[in-house]
């Protein structure tokens, strides 16, 4: 065990899910943040039943007042924390995709909520939380491809773009601290909620699994920060030119 402590959003389904059980099962403990706590749960019972350490920590990432309790408990129960991993974001709801459709059409709480989500819910929990953060920690964000760049799903686009942004601000900002700030660029990818709204696409898509294991190794390595890095299936990540 590594003793080490890892905070992880949208841990419960997909790339989030993924991540949680990767570190999880690599000796870290984590805190699995989410609004579902039935996922949450089961997550959490499969891990410790291979003797893994795990939190559900249930967070209304859209809500200010949630993200600050998950906040407090957090800094109430860790000394010291070892990675962030905000993964985390809005593109689909209930009723559908947010896609395809024009800027004016969205409904102002759906554009509130993705921009919370997917960008304010992760400044709020690096700043809440980098007071326990040493040197050595590390702080992965994961964005999103846009080959076809963001016409019809301006909100979603919008968030990961500018988590991209937060990453390399925060990467200079915290350059003489020594921790490493990287975000993941990952193209389509075989979740459940992809499989179920492009399932004509889901034979091209990467596992989560590849996300996964390279954040961890992201994490283990002290060499890269403020990188955007690109992942494809069947090709390395590479690291993608950021402005």
């Amino acid at each position: 065990m590594t003793g080490k402590v890892a905070i992880i959003t949208g841990a419960s389904t997909g790339i989030g899910k993924e991540i949680a059980l990767k570190f999880a099962f690599s000796g870290y403990k984590v805190y699995l943040l989410a609004r579902s706590r039935d996922s949450l749960d089961e997550i959490c019972k499969e891990i410790q039943k291979s003797d893994g350490s795990a939190v559900c920590l249930p967070t209304d990432l859209s809500m200010i007042s949630s993200i600050e309790n998950a906040i407090s408990e957090i800094k109430n129960s860790e000394a010291s924390i070892d990675a962030i991993i905000n993964v985390a974001g809005i593109w689909h709801g209930k009723d559908g995709l947010y896609a395809g459709i024009d800027f004016d059409k969205f409904r102002p709480e759906v554009i509130i909520d993705t921009y919370t989500v997917g960008l304010t819910a992760p400044s709020l929990l690096i700043h809440g939380l980098l007071p326990l953060m040493k040197s050595g920690s590390s702080i992965i964000n994961i964005s999103g491809t846009f080959a076809d760049g963001g016409k019809g799903w301006a909100p979603y686009y919008i968030s990961k773009r500018a988590l991209e942004d937060l990453t390399v601000a925060l990467a200079q900002d915290l350059s003489g601290r020594g921790i490493f700030v990287n975000c993941i660029s990952p193209s389509d990818t075989a979740t459940e909620s992809y499989a179920k709204h492009f399932p004509q696409y889901i034979d091209d898509a990467q596992e989560p699994s590849e996300i996964a294991n390279f954040t961890l190794e992201l994490c283990k390595n002290h060499d890269s920060t403020g990188k955007v890095f690109v992942m494809r299936k069947g090709s390395e990540p590479f690291e993608q030119f950021h402005a």
